[in-house]
C-alpha cells in the first residue's frame, strides 16, 4: 500500500512539473528596466567583463566562420541547399535537409560543436561558464541566420561594443535573493541592489518580492488557473536579471513571468 501511495504521488508530482513546465512556456515575459546602485569601480569591473565576453565572443566566431565558409565552399552543400530552396515537395525536402544536417555535422557547423568550442575559450579568458554558453548562443543564431536565412557573413564586435551579461537562470550568475527587503543582485563578489525611483517600477518589484516570498503557493496557484480556466495569470517570477554595461552607470533588466 505504502509503495502505491508513493507511486501515486511520483506521478501526480511529474504531471505537475510537466505543467509547471508547460505554464512557464506559454506564460508572458516582461522586462523591467532600472538603474543598479553599484561604485563606479564595479561599474569598471561589469565592463572589463563584457570586454572579455566580447573578445572571447570574437575568437569563437573566428573559428565558427572558418567552418562555415569551408561548408559553403564546397559544391555538393551548395547544390544540396539549391535544391532544398526548389522543391516543395515534403519528402524530398526532408531527406535534403537530412544531408545538409550531416554535412555541417562533418564540418562542425553545429550548435554542439559552437557550445564544446566556447569551453576553453572561456576559460581563458576567465568568464563564468554561464556567461560562456549565453555568448555561444548568440554566435549561434549568427551562424544560423547564415545556414538558414538571408545572413551573408558572421560579425565580429567593435572595441567599445559591449555585450549584455547575461545568466540565463535566476539562480546562476547573477542570482537572485531578497536581503532586508528588497532584492540583492551578486555578480562574482560583488552584491549590489537596484534603484527604484517612480510608483510604477516599486510595484513591480513588490509584486516579485511577493513571488519569491512564497513562490510554490503562487506556482500552484498559477498551474490550477491554468488548468480550470485555461489562462495564465501573472506570478511575477523572476526568470533572470542582465547587465547592460553603460559607463559609468550600468543597468539591470530584471525578467519576470
Amino acid at each position: 500500500m505504502q509503495r502505491a501511495a508513493e507511486k501515486r504521488k511520483s506521478t501526480m508530482d511529474g504531471d505537475y512539473s510537466k505543467l509547471l513546465k508547460q505554464y512557464h512556456k506559454i506564460s508572458d515575459r516582461h522586462i523591467l528596466v532600472v538603474e543598479t546602485d553599484m561604485s563606479d569601480m564595479d561599474v569598471l569591473k561589469v565592463v572589463d567583463l563584457s570586454d572579455k565576453i566580447r573578445k572571447a565572443g570574437n575568437e569563437l566566431v573566428g573559428l565558427m566562420r572558418k567552418n562555415w565558409e569551408q561548408l559553403m565552399r564546397t559544391k555538393r552543400y551548395r547544390k544540396l541547399l539549391s535544391l532544398y530552396g526548389n522543391t516543395n515537395d515534403k519528402t524530398k525536402r526532408k531527406e535534403l535537409s537530412v544531408q545538409l544536417n550531416e554535412m555541417q555535422k562533418s564540418y562542425h557547423v553545429t550548435w554542439d560543436d559552437c557550445r564544446k568550442c566556447m569551453i576553453p575559450i572561456g576559460k581563458k579568458y576567465g568568464i563564468d561558464a554561464v556567461f560562456a554558453l549565453t555568448k555561444a548562443e548568440d554566435v549561434w543564431r549568427g551562424i544560423e541566420k547564415c545556414l538558414y536565412g538571408n545572413g551573408n557573413t558572421i560579425h565580429f564586435s567593435k572595441y567599445g561594443e559591449l555585450p549584455c551579461i547575461r545568466a540565463k537562470q535566476m539562480n546562476r550568475g547573477i542570482p537572485i535573493s531578497v536581503k532586508d527587503g528588497e532584492l540583492q543582485f551578486k555578480l562574482g563578489k560583488t552584491t549590489f541592489k537596484i534603484r527604484v525611483d517612480d510608483r510604477f517600477r516599486q510595484d513591480e518589484v513588490n509584486a516579485v518580492l511577493s513571488y519569491l516570498a512564497e513562490p510554490e503557493i503562487m506556482d500552484r496557484k498559477a498551474v490550477d488557473t491554468l488548468i480550470e480556466d485555461a489562462y495564465c495569470i501573472d506570478t511575477y517570477r523572476p526568470c533572470y536579471a542582465t547587465l547592460v554595461p553603460k559607463p559609468p552607470c550600468p543597468h539591470t533588466w530584471h525578467h519576470h513571468k
